[in-house]
C-alpha cells in the first residue's frame, strides 16, 4: 500500500478502540488523541515528529476530499468533515503557504539530510504520486479538469528529468518550435519553407491539434523511426552557460509530450481561455501554469512541482536527483553498450566513450568528477557478485553471436532482432517452453569449441619489422 493508506489503516484501528466508526471519527479531538498515541514511540525514537505529522496530515486530507469521493452514503448527503478557513465544520482548518491544513497541524523544522539518488522503486512511486490525480474521472467541473491537467503535466515535466536529465531551466524553456525542428529533420513533418518565423508561419504540431489526419501522420511517422532501430530524437534546448546543447529524448517520452502535453491537456487550456478572451497564448511553450493563463511555467514552479513529490512521499531528494538517477541510469546503460562492442574485454577506451558520452548528456564540456562517479557505480554493479552468473552469459552470448553473425542472411539477422526483442518483452514462460520445444524438435546443434583465452595476449613488434 501508499504510505497514505497505511496511515488511513492506523487511523482507523484508532478510532475503532475508541468505539467509533470512520464518519465519527472524523473531529478535531479524535486527530488530537491518534497523535498523541505516538507520543511513546516519538520519545523512544521509534518515529520521529515529523512522520506523525504526516499521518495526521493523510487523514486530514481523506476526510477533504472524501465528500467529493463518495457525494452520498446510504443515500444520504455526505456531510462536510473539513470547514472552509474560519467555518465551523468537525475538522478545523487553516491556510499556510496557499494551502490547506488542520489546524492543529505543527510544522517541524528538520535539519537538511543528505541527499542520495532515488532508487528506481522511489522513482516509479514519485511518477505514480505526481500522476494520481489525472487517473480520476473528470466530473465536469473546470476545477476538477485543472487538477488532472496539472497531474498530467506534472508527470511529464518530472519525465523529463528520470528519461532525458533535464534541468529545470531546460524543462521550463522546453520548445514545441525544436521538436518540429528535429522531426523535419527525419522528414516526419513538413517544415514551412524559408526563415522560420513563428509568429508567421504555422508549426505544424500546434496545427496537428485539431487536424487528426496530420496528427496520425506523426505519431506513424515517429513509430517507423523507432521501428528502423532507432530510440532517441536529438532535441536542442536552451541551458545554463550558454544559449542550447543537444539531448537525447527517448521517442517515447516524444510521444508523451505531444499526445498527452501538448494535443490533450494544453489543447484544453488554450480552449478554455480563448473562450474567455484570452489572446496572449505561448504556442511555442509545452509546459504550462494553470494560475498564469497561457504563460509557461516558471523554473521555480518546475523545481517545486518535483520537490513536494519527493516531501510527500518522504523520500530525501529534490527535482535535480531525479537527473542523477539519470545519470545513474545512462551510466549502467552505456557501460553495458560498450563493453559488449568490445568483446567484454574492459580496457581504458571503454572507459573513455562512457565517459565523453555522459559528458555530452550533461551538456558538460569534458568529463569530470561527476561523470567519473558515475562510471565507477556503473562498473561497482557490473563487479557485485550477484551480477557474475548474469554476465558470464551474456559473454558466452556475445561470443556465439559473433562466431556466426557473418554467415546469416539479412532475413536471419531481423528474425534474430526480433528473438532478443521478444525474450526482453515476453513474460509468459510458455512461450520459452514453445520455443525450447522447438529448437529440441527441428534443429540438431552441432558441438562447438569452447575458446580458450590466454590470460594475457599482447602483440610485440620484432626488431627485424
Amino acid at each position: 500500500m501508499e504510505p497514505d493508506s497505511y496511515s488511513l489503516r492506523e487511523y482507523l484501528c484508532h478510532a475503532t478502540n475508541l468505539g467509533l466508526d470512520w464518519v465519527a471519527a472524523g473531529a478535531d479531538d479524535v486527530l488530537r488523541s491518534f497523535r498523541n498515541s505516538f507520543a511513546d514511540r516519538v520519545k523512544d525514537g521509534e518515529l520521529s515528529s515529523a512522520q506523525v505529522e504526516l499521518k495526521l496530515h493523510h487523514v486530514f486530507n481523506f476526510y477533504m476530499t472524501i465528500r467529493e469521493a463518495m457525494p452520498f452514503i446510504n443515500g444520504t448527503p455526505m456531510l462536510r468533515f473539513v470547514g472552509k478557513l474560519g467555518g465551523i465544520a468537525p475538522i478545523t482548518s487553516r491556510q499556510v503557504g496557499g494551502k490547506a491544513h488542520w489546524s492543529g497541524w505543527n510544522k517541524i523544522d528538520r535539519r537538511p539530510a543528505k541527499r542520495p539518488t532515488p532508487n528506481v522503486d522511489d522513482v516509479e512511486r514519485i511518477l505514480e504520486h505526481l500522476r494520481t490525480a489525472a487517473m480520476v474521472p473528470l466530473d465536469g467541473t473546470w476545477k476538477q479538469s485543472l487538477r488532472v491537467f496539472a497531474a498530467e503535466r506534472n508527470w511529464l515535466v518530472a519525465c523529463c528529468a528520470v528519461r532525458a536529465g533535464l534541468r529545470r531551466k531546460e524543462t521550463a524553456s522546453l520548445s514545441l518550435r525544436k521538436i518540429a525542428e528535429a522531426l523535419g529533420k527525419l522528414k516526419i513533418i513538413e517544415m514551412p519553407v524559408g526563415r522560420w518565423r513563428s509568429s508567421v508561419q504555422a508549426n505544424p504540431l500546434n496545427e496537428a491539434v485539431y487536424d487528426l489526419r496530420l496528427r496520425a501522420n506523426i505519431i506513424a511517422g515517429i513509430e517507423t523511426y523507432a521501428a528502423r532501430g532507432y530510440t532517441t530524437l536529438c532535441l536542442d534546448v536552451q541551458t545554463k552557460g550558454k544559449p542550447e546543447r543537444s539531448v537525447e529524448f527517448p521517442l517515447d517520452l516524444v510521444l508523451d509530450l505531444l499526445e498527452i502535453g501538448v494535443w490533450q491537456v494544453r489543447k484544453s487550456l488554450f480552449e478554455r481561455w480563448t473562450s474567455e478572451g484570452k489572446t496572449d497564448l505561448d504556442h511555442d511553450a509545452i509546459f504550462l501554469s494553470s494560475t498564469r493563463d497561457g504563460k509557461r511555467l516558471t523554473i521555480k514552479s518546475v523545481g517545486d512541482i518535483v520537490k513536494d513529490a519527493f516531501n510527500n512521499l518522504l523520500v530525501a531528494g529534490s527535482g535535480h536527483r531525479l537527473r542523477a538517477y539519470y545519470f545513474t541510469e545512462m551510466a549502467w546503460l552505456l557501460w553495458n553498450q560498450e563493453l559488449a562492442k568490445a568483446g567484454y574485454r574492459n580496457d581504458i577506451a571503454v572507459n573513455n566513450v562512457v565517459l565523453n558520452r555522459l559528458a555530452d548528456l550533461a551538456g558538460h564540456k569534458r568529463p569530470g568528477t561527476m561523470e567519473r562517479h558515475y562510471l565507477d557505480r556503473a562498473i561497482l554493479r557490473h563487479k557485485m557478485k550477484a551480477n557474475r552468473p548474469s554476465l558470464d552469459a551474456r559473454k558466452d552470448m556475445m561470443n556465439a553471436l559473433i562466431s556466426v553473425s557473418w554467415q546469416l542472411d539479412e532475413a536471419s539477422c531481423r528474425r534474430l532482432q526480433r528473438v532478443i526483442y521478444a525474450f526482453d518483452d515476453c513474460k509468459d514462460e510458455n512461450f520459452f517452453k514453445v520455443v525450447d520445444a522447438a529448437i529440441n524438435k527441428y534443429v540438431a546443434l552441432k558441438e562447438r569449441p569452447h575458446l580458450n583465452k590466454a590470460l594475457h595476449l599482447r602483440l610485440v613488434m620484432s626488431k627485424t619489422d
